[in-house]
């Protein structure tokens, strides 16, 4: 192809060479006639080949068109690699942003707790102090009780004490006209639980209400 192309070059520079020379001619020559198969053959059929033969010859045109195409499909295939890349990264940063709000949901939480704790145990510390508040005042309402216990008991001592003397003289005193004598039944009781019957020597007729001459009967 690359013959063709220098002939196909040859006979369009020839036929311009002719028209050039013609022209030279014709100045002199005014009645010089142009041979139009020879002009318009090589012309016509000098630019068909020089077309033809630089089309197909091999100029490293094609070569570099090639490398060309190659070099673009490979930046192509490395464009597409980068958007791919692009988008999984995206798709980690939304993952990362998602994980992030969960974070700081989570630590949000926890301050809630550690600040309900150290409520809590502030509370706790309050609850312990009025715990040990009330144990004080416990023990001390437990040694008034034992005092009260204690001097309750030794009026009720006393008391006794003091009743059974009255007893014993009441009885002493009944005794030697022949008879005992009670003011009313709980008296009579405390010596004769189960009361007295009519012909006992400490009945009263006011103490058997029931007339069943039975006096002070439980």
């Amino acid at each position: 192809m690359t013959a063709v192309f220098i002939i196909g070059f040859l006979l369009f520079l020839f036929s311009l060479l002719y028209l050039f020379f013609h022209f030279l001619r014709k100045i002199k020559d005014k009645n010089r006639i142009l041979s139009k198969r020879v002009f318009f053959s090589t012309f016509i059929g000098g630019l068909f080949l020089f077309i033809i033969g630089g089309t197909y010859m091999d100029t490293g045109v094609q070569n570099d068109l090639t490398d060309a195409l190659a070099a673009n499909e490979k930046i192509s295939a490395e464009n597409k690699e980068l958007h791919s890349e692009v988008k999984e990264l995206k798709s980690k940063n939304v993952e990362l942003s998602n994980q992030n709000e969960k974070l700081n949901k989570e630590m949000k939480d926890m301050s809630t707790k550690v600040k309900d704790a150290e409520s809590a145990e502030a509370d706790k510390t309050n609850l312990s102090k009025q715990i040990t508040d009330l144990e004080s005042k416990n023990k001390l309402l437990e040694k008034e009780v034992s005092s009260l216990k204690n001097q309750l008991s030794s009026n009720k001592n006393t008391s006794t004490a003091s009743s059974n003397t009255t007893i014993s003289s009441s009885s002493t005193a009944s005794t030697s006209g022949g008879s005992e004598y009670f003011s009313n039944c709980t008296e009579l009781r405390e010596v004769y639980p189960n009361g007295v019957s009519s012909d006992h020597p400490a009945y009263q007729s006011k103490m058997d209400r029931d007339k069943d001459n039975y006096a002070c009967e439980r």
